[in-house]
């Protein structure tokens, strides 16, 4: 019967194991499912209304599986970290869904701070100023098939947050954007 031993080249062998997992983790990025493009985009001068002037300095595209985007007041994903700018910027959406099964909708738009949200270039609701982390619900009638929503947000300054969920009115279940349901089927 042979007797197992624990010497230094096992414990070696696991330490550097243990190493190298630990560096891979570090170096190699976060991903997630890759359901929307949002692109971020840093304004030259302070935003204090949606519908202002642009004057961007720099933009980039993420993509993100869900717009739960309100991590520690900030403009936060959960695994992607902090993903807009300091402050004064603009968060762009335009993606297109599945409606499974036609009628009543209700989207929970929450923001710090203003947003405009439209489907199928149909704009459904807006909040134009700053604001502290609040919700609007935007009501729709969507027949079964392809649409596409957009959603423009801005960030002034201070505290930021960004969330969006849905609901079919004759079930009630919220469920967050990026997230199929027997409803709505977003596009992975």
């Amino acid at each position: 019967m042979k007797t197992f031993f624990f010497d230094k080249n096992i414990a070696f062998s696991i330490l550097l194991v243990v190493v190298i997992g630990s560096i891979l983790n570090r170096i190699i990025p976060p991903s997630v499912d890759p359901v929307f493009s949002m692109v971020v985009s840093k304004n030259r001068v302070g935003i204090t209304d949606i519908h202002q002037a642009r004057d961007i300095e720099i933009s980039k595209t993420i993509m993100i599986d869900r717009i739960n985007l309100a991590d520690k007041s900030r403009f936060r994903h959960a695994k992607l970290g902090d993903l807009g700018y300091a402050g004064d910027f603009f968060a762009d959406f335009d993606a297109p869904f599945t409606v499974k099964i036609a009628g009543d909708y209700q989207f929970f738009l929450a923001s710090d701070d203003g947003f405009i949200f439209s489907v199928d270039n149909k704009q459904l609701c807006e909040w134009t100023h700053d604001r502290p982390l609040t919700t609007d619900t935007c009501h729709v009638n969507l027949s079964q098939g392809e649409h596409r929503f957009k959603l423009s947000y801005f960030q002034g300054y201070g505290n930021a947050g960004l969330i969006m969920s849905y609901a079919n009115t004759s079930n009630g279940t919220q469920y967050l954007a990026g997230d199929n349901s027997k409803f709505i089927q977003f596009d992975h």
